[in-house]
């Protein structure tokens, strides 16, 4: 079995309960909601891109500065009224080394590809995308920046494979704890 089927077999129940938990389509109706919400994937992306640098910044073709998306989560918590400065962020979790960290990062990567299909729904539904830019932030080069992950991934050493689902199960339990509980703290 590949790392990446590894990866969808040992992550298919904690992705179902963060699509279920998550309910983004209600949760992004109203000014309010929308700015709670980008609010929490910030403070989600900050604390987890920053635990994640030390581990993966020099991983060899993932080009981990480029793929952060704290920057694109910045400004549309600026352009919704908000300070992201007074934003506070997930706190480091416990990664046991770099494959682990790896793990983690296919859950953050991964929802660039989600995130591509919610816009498209969104404006199918003639919603607008005010500060939700960072549901897409590769525009064209999503499915090229995906493929280029999975070679990544690809590359990863055998033995390391439980350590990679170790950490994408992980992310998944980090991505459902600060932004589908009431009391993640924002």
């Amino acid at each position: 079995m590949t790392l990446i089927a590894e990866l969808r077999a040992g992550t298919a129940d904690a992705h179902q309960s963060l699509e279920q938990a998550l309910d983004l389509f209600e949760r992004i109706r109203t000014p309010a909601g929308r700015r709670e919400v980008v609010g929490r994937f910030f403070g989600l992306h900050a604390g987890l891109e920053d635990a994640l640098h030390p581990h993966l910044s020099q991983w060899p073709g993932l080009d981990f500065a480029v793929r952060r998306r704290t920057p694109h989560l910045e400004r549309d918590v600026r352009s919704l009224g908000g300070d992201p400065t007074a934003l506070r962020r997930h706190p480091w979790p416990s990664l046991k080394g770099p494959a682990e960290a790896l793990g983690l990062f296919y859950v953050l990567e991964g929802s660039t590809l989600g995130g591509a299909v919610i816009e498209k729904q969104l404006k199918a539904r003639g919603e607008r995308l005010d500060g939700l830019s960072f549901l897409h932030p590769y525009g064209d080069q999503t499915g090229a920046r995906w493929r280029t992950f999975m070679a990544v991934l690809d590359a990863a050493p055998a033995d390391q494979s439980p350590s990679v689902v170790d950490g994408a199960r992980l992310g998944f339990q980090c991505a459902e704890t600060w932004l589908c509980r009431e009391s993640a703290p924002v």
